[in-house]
């Protein structure tokens, strides 16, 4: 019996020395599998830390994973440069005849090649085909996952799309245009045959923010084509900053607004305010000078200048965004407000479009915005902007009972004679525009 209990001891003593061989031994290849991963997700780490990284590799090697990678890096990278805006002031700066047109054409072909959706076709299903056998996917995927052009994949399509929906509209606005036998460009003026083509380059000059002289043909007694002179000119500003911020179009650079006044100041022009428009035939070369919305650079940047060339000039302020962080302070607006050479308007409460408001809206934003800056200046306000150039027939019928005037941002000059005394025509200064094509504006 004890022999029997001996020989089964030993075998047991066996199983388990046995057991505990293989364990260690399972241990062991499981520990060198994990350190073996752990090796080859570091590898694949340090492989794609590229990506990572946002820039581009340049050790390919046929690698499919890699050149996947490199594209979504250079297409990101692209997406910064989408900005129709800018893009129609950069090539709309020439004069809109034939060879300027083709060129332009020209350029909008490329964009469009550069930007098409499809090269924004990167699915993990492709990502997974190019893995490597000695590449960890799961670190490969995790790192696709993780980027912020991927995640906004769907974001940055709708983008591009609506990118390239404005260059196919700027392309098929071209073409008119090419096509058009009824204008000629003289001296960066646009002499119209007609008015459909002078309504037509007057839309496109509101369109693309750009500033064309669109001026129509008249025949004289000698069959030779002269400009009709369309009567006084309202320059409408919005900032005067060097590094602009929101829609950039809207700030003109200060050296180049000092170019401008400088001009007008040596050229005879007599800078008038708003309000007295209907006398301004009184005057020879008469123009008004308008900045919307009361930015604090009208303030820091564009008063010195009109101080310096003795320049009078209106300005319409959002009354409840007064000392706001882009905006004049109360002390800024009444500085101004005492200067000789400013007349201050009014550009509503709160700069909502007024056309799409109701009665009771509207009268606020003009009621009060009125009183409140009579409050701040202690000068009567009768002129006011529509904020976006938005009004109907019920805006100005309100306006009336507050304002002798309401300036628009319908393109064109006003005959003092035959004013629109309520929709007051104007003509945009944008960004970048060259004093030669500045002194053609009016």
């Amino acid at each position: 019996m004890k022999k029997k209990i001996l020989i089964l001891g030993t075998i047991f003593s066996i199983l388990v020395m046995s057991l505990g061989i293989i364990f260690l031994y399972a241990h062991k290849k499981q520990i060198a599998q994990k350190e073996k991963q752990e090796k080859i997700i570091l590898a694949t780490k340090k492989k794609y830390n590229f990506f990572m990284e946002n820039t581009l590799s340049k050790n390919k090697n046929n690698d499919d994973t890699i050149a996947i990678f490199n594209n979504i890096i250079t297409e990101s990278n692209k997406n910064s440069s989408i900005d129709f805006d800018n893009f129609a002031t950069t090539n709309l700066n020439v004069p809109l005849i034939n060879n300027n047109i083709d060129i332009i054409l020209q350029t909008i072909e490329s964009e469009t090649e550069k930007y098409q959706i499809n090269l924004l076709d990167f699915s993990k299903k492709d990502i997974k085909s190019s893995i490597k056998t000695n590449d960890d996917e799961a670190t490969i995927l995790s790192l696709y996952d993780q980027n912020n052009f991927i995640k906004n994949l769907d974001e940055e399509k709708t983008k591009r799309n609506t990118y390239l929906e404005s260059l196919n509209a700027l392309k098929e606005d071209l073409t008119f245009l090419r096509n058009n036998k009824d204008y000629t460009v003289k001296d960066d003026v646009y002499i119209c045959k007609n008015d459909e083509i002078v309504t037509k380059l007057q839309e496109f000059s509101e369109k693309y923010h750009i500033s064309l002289n669109v001026q129509k043909q008249v025949e004289t007694k000698n069959d030779k084509a002269v400009i009709v002179d369309n009567g006084v000119p309202i320059l409408c500003y919005h900032g005067i900053l060097d590094v602009p911020w929101g829609q950039a179009n809207l700030f003109v650079k200060t050296n180049d607004f000092e170019e401008q006044m400088k001009y007008l100041n040596e050229s005879g022009y007599t800078p008038i305010f708003a309000s007295e428009i209907a006398n301004a035939k009184q005057y020879k070369k008469p123009i008004i000078i308008t900045f919307d919305d009361g930015y604090k650079d009208v303030y820091t940047n564009a008063f010195p200048i009109l101080k310096k060339y003795n320049i009078k000039a209106n300005i319409y302020i959002i009354s409840g965004w007064i000392n706001g962080d882009v905006y004049m302070s109360t002390a800024d607006l009444k500085e101004m407000a005492s200067s000789p050479l400013i007349e201050v308007g009014s550009h509503t409460v709160s700069h909502k479009a007024l056309a799409t408001l109701g009665e009771s809206q509207i009268e606020e934003e003009v009621k009060n915005s009125q009183e409140n800056l009579q409050e701040v200046t202690g000068q009567k306000v009768d002129v006011i902007a529509y904020p976006t150039g938005s009004f109907d027939d019920r805006v100005i019928n309100i306006t009336k009972k507050y304002y002798k005037y309401g300036l628009s941002t319908i393109k064109g000059k006003e005959n003092p004679e035959k004013l629109n005394t309520y929709s007051l025509r104007r003509i945009y200064v944008y960004r970048n525009l060259p004093l030669t094509s500045f002194k053609n504006l009016f």
